[in-house]
């Protein structure tokens, strides 16, 4: 990622990014059971979701314009990610 190798490319990435930045959090109950099952074995694995193992803070995300989507985890699952421990859980899924 440019923004990893360097944050001088910041101008470079906010040309090439989605007009909505910042992370969302997607719904564990609306994943297929093939989809919950991979990220199942993924936790397992690594103990921690793959926006988490990259370590870049949600603001700095925001501020270079990307759109990242974290993974939502079960209901059973301590939460794995710090974006998904700093925000409520989705409406009406519960």
């Amino acid at each position: 990622m440019a923004l990893a190798d360097d944050v001088a490319n910041l101008p470079y990435v906010r040309r090439r990014t989605t007009p909505v930045p910042g992370v969302m959090v997607d719904v564990w109950a609306q994943l297929d059971p093939a989809e919950q099952q991979r990220r199942l074995a993924f936790l397992t694995r690594h103990n921690r979701t793959p926006l988490h193992l990259l370590g870049t803070p949600e603001e700095v995300i925001e501020l270079a314009g990307l759109h990242v989507t974290e993974w939502a985890l079960p209901p059973d699952v301590p939460s794995l990610s710090l974006v998904a421990q700093q925000r409520p859980g989705p409406r009406g899924t519960g």
